[in-house]
């Protein structure tokens, strides 16, 4: 499966959004919603606010079409709408057949699961062949805070064959404190190459430990370019490892500059 293609929306879908609702406020029904949806008319999810929670549970019986395209975009809408619709529709999607509405449902149940919802979500880590899906739920193991999770993503990574999912359980298992996932973090911080130091720095946010920010003090003399941010036919400008490691450190921190103090 290609990954960029996964949360592809096509730019033909997206119709203007000054359309939608009726007069009072741009404000639309859920029969008004559904409608959309069956019209594939993907300005639903272009404009906030157009599905709100009130339409969540009647949006649920879509994810049964026989139409990959619209359980989609009715994924897209559930993560509008939240609430408790979101939370069972997402717990559902994530089984579909179509790589695209179960590693959206994935990656949305990250903000939605309860923590009741733990045990069927690690038996779909186990069952599910979309390596989307799998990255997706180690990621939510590790925002979980719960280091009794860290057996079962150190049992996981053995037995991963997909390479982004296995990082995904390896930085989890940083989040969680794991000694050897930490080190290897600090590892590629420090790689020769500054594409694995760029990865690295960029890592950081997920692990979420400010802690770990000492170890970029000697990136910000790593002036190499690192990250290519022309456009096609302009003249090239690259960020460097620097640059990269002041911008996530900043990120982290909530401030600008000076963060040196701020690292203890």
């Amino acid at each position: 499966m290609k990954r960029l293609s996964l949360l592809y929306i096509p730019i033909a879908l997206l119709m203007t959004a000054h359309n939608l609702g009726n007069s009072q406020g741009g404000q639309m029904t859920p029969p008004d919603i559904i409608a959309r949806i069956k019209q594939k008319d993907w300005s639903l999810v272009e404009r906030p606010g157009l599905v709100r929670a009130d339409a969540g549970s009647s949006l649920l019986p879509l994810l049964d079409d026989p139409d990959s395209e619209i359980r989609q975009l009715t994924v897209m809408c559930l993560n509008e709408a939240g609430g408790e619709a979101a939370r069972r529709g997402f717990l559902k999607a994530m089984r579909d057949k179509t790589e695209a509405v179960s590693g959206l449902a994935a990656r949305f149940l990250r903000k939605h699961y309860a923590p009741a919802d733990l045990p069927e979500i690690e038996t779909e880590l186990e069952r599910s062949r979309n390596e989307y899906v799998r990255e997706q739920i180690c990621l939510l193991l590790g925002e979980t805070g719960d280091k009794g999770k860290i057996p079962i993503l150190k049992s996981r990574l053995p037995r991963e064959k997909d390479e982004h999912a296995r990082h995904a359980a390896s930085l989890a298992l940083a989040r969680l404190g794991d000694d050897a996932a930490r080190q290897e973090i600090v590892d590629r911080l420090h790689h020769a190459e500054p594409k694995e130091r760029v990865n690295a720095v960029n890592d950081l946010p997920y692990v979420n430990d400010r802690g770990l920010l000492k170890q970029l003090v000697p990136l910000l003399d790593d002036t190499r370019d690192a990250v290519n941010m022309s456009r096609s036919h302009s003249p090239s400008y690259f960020l460097r490892v620097c640059d990269v490691a002041v911008n996530v450190a900043n990120e982290m921190l909530g401030k600008p500059f000076p963060w040196a103090r701020s690292l203890s």
